[in-house]
């Protein structure tokens, strides 16, 4: 770890850099830096509400990719002898209310990242996140098998050949479940500094 430099600045540590790129100052060994910066990062210090870091960049992602999926894309598309679609906002509109977890657990992912801005408080979170994040794609596992169970009736009495496919909004579903899944495991977790890609430009 000889080679793990700090900035006598921001307290970052840098490998394979001798000046810290944010501040140009020349970076030191551990036992060099100030006391303070030797102590651990202010875990109480709250981000910017709207703020990317530590892992709240993805979440907030994964949220707003929900409710555009929601709003404007159908989960599933009937083929065959008739025709069916529409999108998840007209499906909750005409008698399929889960759907409306859907757009609830990703308005209750924007709320905990307001509320939750310091390290400590978004690591206390991590869990609600991951919880919140499966909801979307629970409530749309759980409209598809009723939708298709329907479609398969339906083809039964009127001896028409209906198939179910998924549609453009389920893939947004999933994407948005994945990244607020990956944003979660990450969420009040500072990185780690290498400075590789600076020194390969």
């Amino acid at each position: 770890m000889d080679d793990v430099l700090f900035c006598p600045f921001c307290g970052e540590a840098f490998e394979g850099e001798t000046r810290c790129p944010a501040h140009e100052l020349r970076l030191v060994p551990w036992r060099e830096l100030p006391r303070r910066e030797r102590a651990a990062p202010d875990d109480d210090a709250e981000l910017a509400w709207s703020s990317p870091r530590l892992g709240r960049g993805p979440v907030a992602f994964g949220a707003g990719l929900a409710l555009l999926a929601f709003a404007i894309l159908p989960l599933a598309r009937v083929e065959g002898a008739l025709q069916m679609g529409g999108s998840m906002l007209v499906l909750a509109l005409s008698g399929t209310p889960k759907l409306w977890l859907v757009p609830a657990a990703a308005w209750a992912q924007l709320a905990i990242l307001y509320r939750r801005r310091s390290p400590a408080a978004m690591r206390s979170a991590r869990l609600a996140v991951a919880l919140v994040a499966c909801v979307p794609l629970l409530t749309c596992v759980w409209t598809w098998l009723g939708a298709h169970e329907a479609v398969s009736l339906l083809a039964e009495r009127t001896r028409q050949d209906l198939h179910m496919r998924p549609a453009l909004g389920a893939y947004a579903i999933a994407l948005a479940v994945l990244a607020m899944l990956a944003g979660a495991i990450r969420l009040g977790v500072a990185p780690t500094h290498s400075g590789l890609s600076e020194s390969g430009r």
